[in-house]
Protein backbone atom coordinates (compact mmCIF):
# COMPACT_ATOMS: atom_id res chain seq x y z
CA UNK A 1 0.00 0.00 0.00
CA UNK A 2 1.17 3.25 -1.10
CA UNK A 3 0.54 6.62 1.08
CA UNK A 4 -1.50 9.15 -0.14
CA UNK A 5 0.63 11.52 -2.37
CA UNK A 6 -0.39 15.10 -2.37
CA UNK A 7 1.16 16.13 -5.66
CA UNK A 8 -1.05 13.47 -7.68
CA UNK A 9 -4.36 15.68 -6.69
CA UNK A 10 -4.83 18.34 -8.89
CA UNK A 11 -8.13 20.74 -9.58
CA UNK A 12 -10.23 20.08 -13.06
CA UNK A 13 -12.63 22.50 -12.09
CA UNK A 14 -13.35 25.25 -10.00
CA UNK A 15 -16.89 27.45 -9.55
CA UNK A 16 -18.88 27.99 -6.98
CA UNK A 17 -17.96 26.54 -3.85
CA UNK A 18 -17.37 23.32 -6.03
CA UNK A 19 -14.20 22.03 -7.19
CA UNK A 20 -13.92 18.41 -9.37
CA UNK A 21 -10.56 17.21 -8.78
CA UNK A 22 -8.49 14.54 -10.79
CA UNK A 23 -6.46 11.73 -8.78
CA UNK A 24 -4.09 9.05 -10.06
CA UNK A 25 -2.39 6.85 -7.95
CA UNK A 26 -0.97 2.91 -8.29
CA UNK A 27 -3.40 2.27 -5.58
CA UNK A 28 -6.00 -0.07 -5.74
CA UNK A 29 -9.81 1.61 -5.70
CA UNK A 30 -10.14 0.14 -2.04
CA UNK A 31 -7.35 1.32 -0.72
CA UNK A 32 -8.17 4.56 -1.75
CA UNK A 33 -10.96 4.30 -0.05
CA UNK A 34 -9.59 3.56 3.10
CA UNK A 35 -10.39 4.92 6.68
CA UNK A 36 -8.03 8.77 6.40
CA UNK A 37 -6.49 8.09 3.34
CA UNK A 38 -7.37 11.62 1.75
CA UNK A 39 -6.91 12.40 5.32
CA UNK A 40 -3.27 14.27 4.58
CA UNK A 41 -5.75 16.66 1.37
CA UNK A 42 -8.23 17.26 4.13
CA UNK A 43 -7.76 21.40 4.28
CA UNK A 44 -8.00 21.76 0.47
CA UNK A 45 -11.27 19.12 0.16
CA UNK A 46 -14.75 21.09 0.36
CA UNK A 47 -17.99 19.12 0.88
CA UNK A 48 -19.16 18.39 -2.20
CA UNK A 49 -16.86 18.53 -3.64
CA UNK A 50 -16.18 15.59 -6.22
CA UNK A 51 -12.72 13.32 -6.83
CA UNK A 52 -12.03 11.78 -10.65
CA UNK A 53 -9.73 8.85 -9.14
CA UNK A 54 -7.82 6.99 -11.60
CA UNK A 55 -6.62 3.50 -9.41
CA UNK A 56 -4.64 0.90 -10.55
CA UNK A 57 -7.39 -1.70 -10.88
CA UNK A 58 -10.65 1.02 -11.66
CA UNK A 59 -11.58 4.98 -12.46
CA UNK A 60 -14.46 6.26 -10.25
CA UNK A 61 -16.05 9.01 -9.05
CA UNK A 62 -16.08 9.85 -5.40
CA UNK A 63 -17.94 12.51 -3.39
CA UNK A 64 -16.46 14.24 -0.46
CA UNK A 65 -18.67 13.92 2.14
CA UNK A 66 -16.89 16.08 5.37
CA UNK A 67 -13.32 16.79 5.55
CA UNK A 68 -11.14 13.71 4.42
CA UNK A 69 -14.09 11.95 4.43
CA UNK A 70 -14.80 10.02 0.72
CA UNK A 71 -17.71 8.24 -0.37
CA UNK A 72 -17.67 5.12 -2.97
CA UNK A 73 -18.76 6.57 -5.37
CA UNK A 74 -19.43 5.51 -8.58
CA UNK A 75 -16.85 3.00 -10.85
CA UNK A 76 -16.77 4.34 -14.22
CA UNK A 77 -14.92 1.85 -15.25
CA UNK A 78 -13.15 -1.27 -14.15
CA UNK A 79 -9.83 -1.13 -16.48
CA UNK A 80 -7.05 0.06 -15.24
CA UNK A 81 -5.99 1.94 -17.83
CA UNK A 82 -6.54 5.81 -17.58
CA UNK A 83 -9.34 7.76 -19.90
CA UNK A 84 -8.34 7.80 -23.81
CA UNK A 85 -10.21 9.61 -26.45
CA UNK A 86 -9.82 7.53 -29.90
CA UNK A 87 -11.12 9.52 -33.05
CA UNK A 88 -11.71 8.65 -36.05
CA UNK A 89 -12.70 10.52 -39.39
CA UNK A 90 -14.02 9.38 -42.83
CA UNK A 91 -14.36 11.51 -45.79
CA UNK A 92 -16.33 10.46 -48.40
CA UNK A 93 -15.84 11.60 -51.92
CA UNK A 94 -18.05 10.14 -55.43
CA UNK A 95 -18.43 11.22 -58.70
CA UNK A 96 -21.54 10.84 -60.86
CA UNK A 97 -21.72 11.14 -64.36
CA UNK A 98 -24.87 11.93 -66.64
CA UNK A 99 -24.58 10.12 -69.98
CA UNK A 100 -27.76 9.91 -72.57
CA UNK A 101 -27.53 6.88 -75.36
CA UNK A 102 -27.00 8.05 -79.02
CA UNK A 103 -27.67 5.65 -81.43
CA UNK A 104 -25.54 5.43 -84.63
CA UNK A 105 -26.42 2.92 -87.39
CA UNK A 106 -25.43 2.69 -90.78
CA UNK A 107 -27.34 0.59 -93.44
CA UNK A 108 -26.48 -0.34 -97.43
CA UNK A 109 -28.76 -0.60 -99.81
CA UNK A 110 -28.45 -3.36 -102.02
CA UNK A 111 -26.18 -2.69 -104.96
CA UNK A 112 -27.04 -2.83 -108.84
CA UNK A 113 -26.25 -6.02 -110.97
CA UNK A 114 -24.08 -6.56 -114.09
CA UNK A 115 -21.17 -4.90 -112.75
CA UNK A 116 -18.35 -4.65 -115.57
CA UNK A 117 -14.60 -3.65 -115.02
CA UNK A 118 -14.61 -1.03 -117.03
CA UNK A 119 -17.97 0.57 -115.50
CA UNK A 120 -18.63 2.07 -111.96
CA UNK A 121 -20.10 0.97 -108.86
CA UNK A 122 -23.02 3.27 -107.36
CA UNK A 123 -23.26 2.93 -103.68
CA UNK A 124 -26.27 4.32 -100.99
CA UNK A 125 -26.66 4.25 -97.27
CA UNK A 126 -29.25 5.04 -94.95
CA UNK A 127 -27.33 6.73 -91.75
CA UNK A 128 -28.87 7.03 -88.10
CA UNK A 129 -27.77 9.48 -85.57
CA UNK A 130 -25.50 12.20 -85.80
CA UNK A 131 -23.14 11.10 -88.21
CA UNK A 132 -22.02 13.98 -90.49
CA UNK A 133 -19.69 12.30 -92.78
CA UNK A 134 -19.08 8.54 -93.89
CA UNK A 135 -16.36 6.94 -96.38
CA UNK A 136 -17.18 3.90 -99.26
CA UNK A 137 -14.53 1.59 -100.12
CA UNK A 138 -14.65 -1.50 -102.17
CA UNK A 139 -12.42 -4.89 -101.14
CA UNK A 140 -11.39 -7.63 -102.49
CA UNK A 141 -11.81 -11.40 -101.57
CA UNK A 142 -8.68 -11.21 -99.32
CA UNK A 143 -10.04 -7.75 -97.34
CA UNK A 144 -8.19 -5.62 -98.99
CA UNK A 145 -9.33 -2.40 -100.18
CA UNK A 146 -8.65 -2.10 -104.13
CA UNK A 147 -10.98 1.09 -104.22
CA UNK A 148 -11.63 4.60 -101.73
CA UNK A 149 -11.94 5.52 -99.49
CA UNK A 150 -14.31 7.99 -101.10
CA UNK A 151 -15.89 10.35 -98.59
CA UNK A 152 -19.76 11.32 -98.59
CA UNK A 153 -21.41 14.11 -96.56
CA UNK A 154 -24.71 12.86 -94.84
CA UNK A 155 -27.31 14.89 -95.71
CA UNK A 156 -31.36 13.99 -94.77
CA UNK A 157 -29.97 10.36 -93.52
CA UNK A 158 -28.62 9.54 -96.89
CA UNK A 159 -25.08 9.22 -98.52
CA UNK A 160 -24.14 8.49 -101.93
CA UNK A 161 -20.86 7.38 -103.66
CA UNK A 162 -19.94 6.18 -107.09
CA UNK A 163 -16.80 4.24 -107.43
CA UNK A 164 -14.48 3.05 -110.63
CA UNK A 165 -15.66 -0.77 -110.37
CA UNK A 166 -12.65 -3.09 -109.51
CA UNK A 167 -11.26 -5.76 -112.00
CA UNK A 168 -12.42 -8.58 -112.96
CA UNK A 169 -13.41 -11.30 -109.80
CA UNK A 170 -15.36 -12.55 -107.34
CA UNK A 171 -15.88 -12.05 -103.90
CA UNK A 172 -15.64 -8.34 -103.75
CA UNK A 173 -17.73 -6.16 -100.87
CA UNK A 174 -18.87 -2.13 -100.77
CA UNK A 175 -18.17 -0.91 -97.01
CA UNK A 176 -19.70 2.17 -95.67
CA UNK A 177 -17.91 3.60 -92.48
CA UNK A 178 -18.81 6.43 -90.21
CA UNK A 179 -15.55 8.79 -90.14
CA UNK A 180 -16.28 9.58 -86.69
CA UNK A 181 -16.58 5.77 -85.28
CA UNK A 182 -15.34 3.50 -87.42
CA UNK A 183 -17.94 0.97 -85.41
CA UNK A 184 -20.92 2.97 -87.04
CA UNK A 185 -20.41 0.34 -90.78
CA UNK A 186 -21.97 -2.00 -92.85
CA UNK A 187 -20.82 -4.28 -95.67
CA UNK A 188 -22.76 -5.67 -98.62
CA UNK A 189 -22.70 -9.30 -99.78
CA UNK A 190 -19.96 -10.79 -101.86
CA UNK A 191 -20.61 -9.39 -105.75
CA UNK A 192 -18.94 -10.16 -108.49
CA UNK A 193 -17.50 -7.63 -111.52
CA UNK A 194 -17.04 -9.17 -115.11
CA UNK A 195 -15.48 -8.23 -118.16
CA UNK A 196 -16.71 -5.49 -120.60
CA UNK A 197 -18.71 -6.82 -123.11
CA UNK A 198 -17.23 -6.55 -126.89
CA UNK A 199 -18.95 -5.10 -130.00
CA UNK A 200 -18.99 -7.67 -132.53
CA UNK A 201 -19.38 -6.27 -136.10
CA UNK A 202 -19.86 -8.98 -139.62
CA UNK A 203 -17.71 -8.47 -142.40
CA UNK A 204 -19.02 -10.89 -145.44
CA UNK A 205 -18.83 -13.83 -143.94
CA UNK A 206 -16.21 -13.01 -141.21
CA UNK A 207 -17.21 -11.67 -137.65
CA UNK A 208 -14.85 -8.93 -136.24
CA UNK A 209 -14.45 -7.87 -132.34
CA UNK A 210 -14.64 -3.99 -131.87
CA UNK A 211 -11.06 -3.55 -131.99
CA UNK A 212 -11.05 -4.77 -135.84
CA UNK A 213 -9.52 -8.63 -134.85
CA UNK A 214 -11.04 -11.44 -137.10
CA UNK A 215 -13.00 -14.49 -135.27
CA UNK A 216 -12.75 -17.27 -137.41
CA UNK A 217 -15.88 -19.66 -137.80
Amino acid sequence: MMAFDNASLIPLLTGSGFTLWLYRTTDTRATALGATYFAPAAARLDTGDLILLQASDAVALLPVRTGDVVAAGVVLDTAAAPFRVNRTAAQRFSVRQAATAVAMTAVLAPLAAGIVSNGTVNAQATIVGPVPEVAFSISDATGATVRGPQTATVSAGTATATLPAPPAGTGYRMRVQATIDPAVADSSAPFSVTAPFGLLLQSGVSLLLEDGGRILI
